[in-house]
């Protein structure tokens, strides 16, 4: 575990061009304890709450930040196609799985998983899924993907995996 010095400041590079209020949201993540990986810190905003940098309806989405350098590395891990994770399913019904990501100071490991909309808003090809990445060389790498499973009962004919 790395206890710094931290970088106080964002270094943001001209390829991230977002809002103000990304910005302030970075920002307060910066001074934050590590969260992953020895010096890097995951910082997620759900329900939503940035519209135009991550879509609006309850989207989720997260960013890796090293904080030795201060710099924003990598968005969250693709999955189905989009690094933005959204918690329903096809025809707009709640999903019962919510998006939930798993993380420690002392490991590259990151576990997600939930539901997202493909990109470009493929709603038929939305799919329930955990996954493992590590996070090496500022890359999340896949380790296992499974689809969601869920107890269907005696009824042997149901699809025992969600959408």
């Amino acid at each position: 575990m790395s206890v710094g010095p931290f970088a106080k400041k964002l270094m943001i590079n001209n390829e991230q061009v977002h809002t103000d209020k990304w910005k302030k949201f970075i920002e307060s993540e910066i001074s934050k304890p590590v969260n992953l990986s020895s010096h890097y810190r995951i910082a997620i905003i759900k329900n939503g709450k940035l519209p135009q940098d991550c879509g609006s309806n309850e989207w989720v989405c997260g960013w890796a930040i090293d904080k030795l350098s201060g710099e924003v590395i990598s968005e969250l891990p693709k999955f189905n196609g989009n690094t933005k994770y959204f918690s329903t399913i096809d025809n707009g019904t709640p999903s019962p799985d919510l998006f939930d990501a798993e993380y420690y100071p002392n490991s590259s490991m990151i576990w997600g998983s939930g539901q997202n909309i493909p990109e470009e808003n493929k709603y038929g090809e939305a799919r329930c899924a955990n996954a493992a990445y590590n996070f090496k060389s500022n890359i999340f790498s896949i380790l296992t993907f499974s689809r969601c499973e869920i107890d269907i009962g005696s009824d042997e004919s149901a699809d025992s995996y969600l959408p």
